[in-house]
């Protein structure tokens, strides 16, 4: 939100980003819990293992051409716009946001999957938790790019329009 003195709460050296990379690691039993649950939700079926369902290679696949676009459109604004000295910061910063926003995301559709709550309850929160994204990337734009809130909101959406359209095209 582009508090001073945010730097001291990440590692922002080349090892830091090389953490983050594999904190998004921590990502993947989540985005593989959520899914599970949609398909169950969708053709509404009780399976008994998740490679029933979704085939995990495939999945797989998408799931990391989905978290590291974000890293290749980085890199690509960064090197345009001339400020590869802030790419480390804001990866690190975006990875950790997003480990830290899709666990949460998992809690919810694990206590759905105990039946605690509705299914519809969790897909609120899964998109919330959506849109919390898009806000991340505009006030990261903003504080560790230093960009106004019109070319901020720009990057933002065009970040998670390129990460939306990897699923949405994945799904089909």
């Amino acid at each position: 939100m582009g508090h001073e003195g945010w730097e001291s709460y990440f590692e922002l050296s080349r090892d830091g980003v090389l953490r983050s990379f594999y904190g998004l690691l921590l990502i993947l039993p989540n985005f593989y819990l959520i899914a599970y649950v949609v398909q169950r939700q969708k053709y509404d079926q009780v399976y008994n293992n998740l490679s029933e369902i979704l085939p995990l290679s495939a999945i797989t696949i998408t799931l990391t051409i989905y978290l590291l676009s974000f890293s290749a459109l980085a890199l690509i604004v960064a090197m345009v716009f001339d400020f590869q000295d802030r790419l480390r910061p804001w990866l690190i910063t975006r990875h950790w946001c997003v480990i830290w926003l899709s666990i949460i995301i998992g809690l919810v559709f694990s206590i759905h999957s105990l039946g605690f709550i509705s299914f519809y309850f969790a897909n609120f929160i899964a998109l919330l938790g959506f849109l919390n994204i898009l806000f991340i990337d505009i006030c990261l734009a903003k504080s560790i790019l230093c960009y106004k809130n019109g070319p901020a909101i720009l990057i933002g959406c065009g970040i998670n329009i390129i990460g939306l359209s990897i699923i949405l095209i994945s799904i089909n």
